[in-house]
């Protein structure tokens, strides 16, 4: 899924953001995590990382503010690739920030891999994915996800990947509202509320289904967390209510939120969705899904 390619610059590496087309919670681990089913997409709305030789390791960054210092899984990833590899020599790393934080889109997990995948090759360690991905794993539970197949089954608190065969065919609409959700934090309500399992299909039925229209797979989509996360938020717009009335069909919330996605036949009808958000506040991406291309973004008007 991220490939590495030179440029003037140096060399880049496009991080995707990611939906979950289905997420199930199965319950609360001993270690304080939940174990999860969840089928998971990444689609062509990327932030975009480039790489240069240095004698320090720095982070400068464009787009969307990000975190500093510490904070950053960017930074993280590299000291923790540098000193498995036991490199010598730094980086210059900068970050074009695109996936908005706190929206369940994985874009500071995608951005960790893509800093793993980018500088394994600037320094030339010779590890290969599954190598990055134990890495990873000790960075963010999602990081390895990035590292393998755009569409995979993930199990466990996330560590646990198994990639799938499919090329979806459906446009791809990310709708978000002005703020973010703090991922504890809906765990934690998710916890509290102590949902009752409702019917659920098989989640990995959407893998047979991925040639499918949009409208048929509507059933096959679902996230547990939605309740919670609902209730961690509920005031301000409701992307729920607004793709409903602006007739979408196929969407659900992704990660623990506060994004949603809808899944298109056409383009046109994703674009009335994205005119409704719109009008009530909130914030769109029109794209699509990836399966093995190179990404494609395209940011609607």
């Amino acid at each position: 899924m991220l490939e590495v390619a030179s440029r003037k610059d140096g060399l880049a590496v496009e991080a995707p953001a990611k939906v979950n087309l289905t997420l199930r919670v199965l319950g609360r681990r001993a270690d304080g995590y939940h174990d999860l089913e969840s089928v998971v997409a990444a689609v062509g709305f990327c932030d975009t990382l480039t790489f240069r030789l240095s004698d320090d390791l720095t982070l400068s960054s464009g787009g969307l503010a990000v975190p500093a210092g510490q904070d950053n899984l960017v930074i993280r990833a590299a000291r923790l690739l540098g000193g498995a590899a036991g490199v010598k020599s730094g980086a210059r790393i900068n970050l074009h920030k695109r996936i908005p934080i706190g929206r369940g889109l994985g874009g500071g997990s995608s951005d960790a891999a893509a800093a793993l995948v980018g500088l394994n090759a600037l320094w030339q360690c010779g590890l290969g994915r599954a190598g990055l991905a134990r890495l990873g794993a000790r960075i963010g539970s999602d990081v390895p996800l990035f590292l393998g197949s755009p569409v995979a089954v993930m199990r466990g608190r996330g560590e646990r990947i198994e990639p799938a065969p499919g090329a979806p065919r459906w446009r791809v609409l990310l709708a978000w509202p002005d703020y973010g959700l703090p991922t504890p934090e809906v765990y934690a309500a998710y916890d509290r509320l102590a949902p009752a399992a409702g019917a659920r299909t098989e989640a990995t039925a959407i893998l047979r289904s991925l040639d499918r229209p949009a409208r048929e797979v509507a059933p096959l989509l679902f996230n547990d967390l939605e309740l919670a996360a609902r209730s961690v938020r509920y005031n301000g717009i409701s992307i729920r209510k607004t793709l409903e009335a602006a007739g979408a069909g196929a969407f659900s919330m992704t990660g623990s939120g506060s994004a949603y996605f809808a899944l298109a036949d056409t383009e046109a009808e994703a674009q009335v969705w994205a005119a409704a958000v719109r009008a009530a506040g909130g914030e769109t991406v029109l794209t699509t899904m990836l399966a093995g291309t190179d990404p494609q973004r395209e940011r609607l008007p």
